[in-house]
């Protein structure tokens, strides 16, 4: 090996040459005040620079697991929002509550949320008050396991006179669980007419 082949560079070649520097400044100001320079030893010990790198190691590591640690629990909140926002609106009214309400009680939930701004839980609130009142005319039996194309089937099955309220509130329903359609104002004034039709017949 030739005298200008070996290794200059790398963090263990950084450190040494940090070492020697280190230990060269401090003997060049003792000479200038012409003191006696102290035994600098310690400064060339291989264990003290061992020691040294793993500090400067583990402090780093402990950074990166800290900024990851930040970084989730960004994430986590985001994550969160997303599934609010992606959750079908029957989560939000518990399965208890739905059986015990009434249809009448149904319209006037309708009716608060539509005054709240909250037009997605209106039509919701609408789309139980028809199922309560198919299931107390006993036109169909209400049941939690069915879907709204199982409703459809049903009521066409029956060939009612006025299908299209029915059909208008389970296509819209059906649209709101599983899109990411918006419901407005106007659509939820559209449920509640089909409702009223429901109703009056």
């Amino acid at each position: 090996m030739s005298v200008g082949a070996f290794k200059q560079d790398g963090f263990g070649w950084r450190i040494d040459l940090l070492r020697q520097r280190i230990s060269e400044y401090i003997e060049f100001k003792f000479s200038q005040l012409e003191l006696d320079v102290p035994e600098l030893s310690f400064l060339k010990s291989e264990l003290l620079w061992q020691i040294v790198k793993f500090l400067l190691w583990s402090i780093i590591a402990i950074l990166l697991v800290w900024i990851s640690w930040q970084i989730w629990l960004l994430v986590r909140i985001y994550l969160r929002r997303w599934q609010k926002q992606k959750r079908p609106i029957e989560s939000t009214i518990t399965t208890k509550s739905t059986t015990k309400l009434s249809v009448a009680e149904w319209v006037a939930r309708a009716q608060e949320y539509s005054q709240q701004g909250d037009y997605r839980q209106g039509i919701f609130c609408l789309y139980q008050a028809m199922l309560h009142l198919l299931n107390d005319r006993e036109i169909i039996a209400r049941q939690s396991s069915r879907t709204d194309e199982e409703y459809r089937r049903s009521l066409q099955n029956l060939q009612l006179p006025q299908l299209q309220p029915y059909e208008l509130l389970l296509s819209i329903h059906q649209r709101l669980c599983f899109s990411s359609a918006e419901a407005s104002k106007s659509l939820f004034e559209q449920c509640l007419q089909a409702y009223r039709e429901i109703e009056t017949t």
